[in-house]
């Protein structure tokens, strides 16, 4: 009886993991997500930078992203200036290629070295590393980070001087 108490326990653990892990993968968060290798073609067309979300299906921090930040509007319409968003789901044996190397997700994450979910990594238009952004973040934090790396500021200003610039009292 214990056996089965046991193996029925763990059938609807595996069930609800893989049922959480789809509704990451697949919420709506207010734009849509496209392929690494669609989102390099279209930076080079473009000039926009790649934002490259680093999750784990298992992750609170990056469920609650994904319910809190992006649907922001700040962080829409940052996104949608400046950006094309790409999720890397850092456990995920799914094939990405990543300038012209094709690869499972979970190689291209180590090659970036995520260690800690989520993490936020910025690309230029050519498909290099920018910078990234560990942790979740606020909206009222995330929505101008995305405009200072977005708009080239970070070459010129530390994001600390400008914030205080552009600070819009939200989040005090």
């Amino acid at each position: 009886m214990r056996s089965r108490s046991l193996l029925l326990f763990i059938s609807l653990f595996v069930i609800q993991s893989s049922l959480f892990a789809q509704a990451q993968r697949e919420m709506e968060v207010g734009f849509n997500w496209i392929s690494l290798e669609e989102a390099q073609v279209e930076a080079a067309e473009t000039g926009k930078k790649i934002l490259l979300f680093g999750y784990a299906e298992w992750c609170t921090f990056c469920l609650k992203t994904r319910k809190e930040t992006f649907p922001d509007s700040t962080v829409l319409a940052s996104i949608s200036e400046y950006y094309i968003p790409v999720q890397l789901d850092a456990e995920s044996d799914r094939e990405i290629t990543y300038n012209g190397n094709t690869m499972p997700e979970y190689e291209l994450a180590r090659y970036l070295r995520l260690s800690s979910y989520p993490i936020h990594y910025f690309l230029d238009s050519d498909g290099e590393l920018i910078g990234a952004q560990p942790g979740f973040i606020e909206p009222f934090v995330y929505g101008p980070l995305l405009n200072y790396v977005g708009s080239d500021a970070y070459k010129d200003q530390s994001f600390e001087e400008y914030f205080d610039e552009n600070d819009t009292g939200e989040g005090n």
